[in-house]
């Protein structure tokens, strides 16, 4: 089996493999996808996961971390099933996140928080909040998730 860890964004997928090294899919450090069409989406990327990695889609498995939005999240679940290994809830990485990061008082993530996928969170009374990007937050991608991820 092989293992992928793949980042659920609003329009993006990111792809990692075992080692948490970004997987390239058309020269891309990303797959994207239209939300509407995700069934297909999913389905062209196993297929070239498949192909650069020369395994059947039965030998490849996904810890997937979700994305903010439900309905791509259930959407994503029932397309790849079984091959789910485990799901990060991203609420969960996020808290994570933020309170590693808040450990350096100098990237202010106690009065800003963190932007990731185009909505800021942060802490309001041990509440994680969101709303929406912040030029003031810290930017992080998925890859700075995954270092959250056990």
């Amino acid at each position: 089996m092989t293992q992928f860890y793949l980042a659920v964004c609003k329009n993006k997928f990111y792809v990692y493999d075992d080692a948490r090294k970004p997987v390239y899919i058309e020269g891309e450090p990303f797959f994207a996808y239209e939300v509407n069409q995700i069934r297909t989406a999913v389905a062209k990327l196993r297929e070239q996961l498949s192909d650069e990695y020369n395994l059947e889609k039965s030998e490849m498995t996904f810890r997937v971390v979700s994305n903010s939005d439900k309905v791509r999240n259930e959407s994503l679940s029932k397309e790849l099933g079984a091959a789910i290994v485990k799901t990060y809830k991203l609420d969960e990485l996020i808290r994570r996140t933020l309170t590693e990061f808040a450990k350096n008082p100098k990237l202010y993530i106690n009065e800003f928080g963190l932007n990731y996928d185009g909505e800021c969170y942060r802490f309001d009374n041990s509440l994680l909040i969101y709303d929406d990007f912040s030029l003031l937050a810290l930017s992080i991608e998925p890859s700075e998730l995954l270092n959250f991820v056990d």
